[in-house]
């Protein structure tokens, strides 16, 4: 793959087709409705967010899709994201939404991304109210599909989570969030941690919430 930098913004695109448009974290594809739709505060996810939470930390940001939803529902999100690579997307797409004037103020400036390790970062940062994370690991094995182009490219850039890495930083979000922890599970994969004090499930995924210590 190759990072690209043009008049468009960064993307990311495969090494044998270097003239074709790649992949670009864009914000403004994100389904912006609220009510009954992307942005709804009856969705699972803000469910396992909480209604009384101001600030999130999401130490595993990823592509950024996650923080920057909570960021247009109404939390203030700080988004971790120790690739260099994904970073460079990251800040990338932040900018170019930040020129888009009512994605801009939709995001309220409620949104920044850090290029640092979550673990180490934990053990500095200031306390959050709910830390979240969403740790990659190996998808569900299907013969009649292929992960999709985003979760295929993170798997190529970062990699699985290595289990003891994540266990760590599980119990370093514990010692972080004053509300709650939240991590998002696919539902074919076991509970991540002992005795979640809820959990939101969904057609695909869940999210288990836990208290801190």
């Amino acid at each position: 793959y190759l990072l690209c930098f043009g008049s468009g913004g960064v993307d990311i695109r495969s090494a044998t087709r270097p003239n074709k448009k790649g992949y670009q974290v864009d914000f403004l594809t994100i389904d912006r409705r609220t009510g009954a739709g992307n942005l709804s505060k009856k969705q699972i996810f803000p469910k396992s967010i909480g209604s009384s939470t101001k600030t999130v930390l999401d130490a595993t940001a990823g592509f950024g899709s996650d923080a920057a939803m909570l960021a247009l529902m109404g939390y203030t999100v700080t988004a971790i994201e120790r690739s260099p690579v994904l970073s460079v997307l990251l800040r990338d797409g932040l900018r170019r939404a930040t020129q888009h004037k009512e994605l801009q103020e939709a995001l309220g400036g409620r949104l920044s991304f850090s290029e640092s390790d979550s673990l180490i970062t934990l053990q500095t940062i200031q306390s959050h109210d709910v830390v979240y994370l969403d740790p990659m690991f190996p998808p569900k094995r299907k013969k009649s599909a292929l992960p999709q182009k985003s979760a295929q490219l993170l798997q190529y850039i970062i990699g699985c989570s290595n289990k003891e890495e994540t266990k760590k930083l599980f119990e370093l979000s514990l010692r972080t969030a004053t509300k709650r922890v939240v991590v998002k599970r696919p539902n074919h994969a076991k509970a991540f941690g002992d005795n979640p004090t809820v959990v939101h499930k969904g057609k695909l995924v869940r999210y288990e919430v836990y208290k801190p210590v």
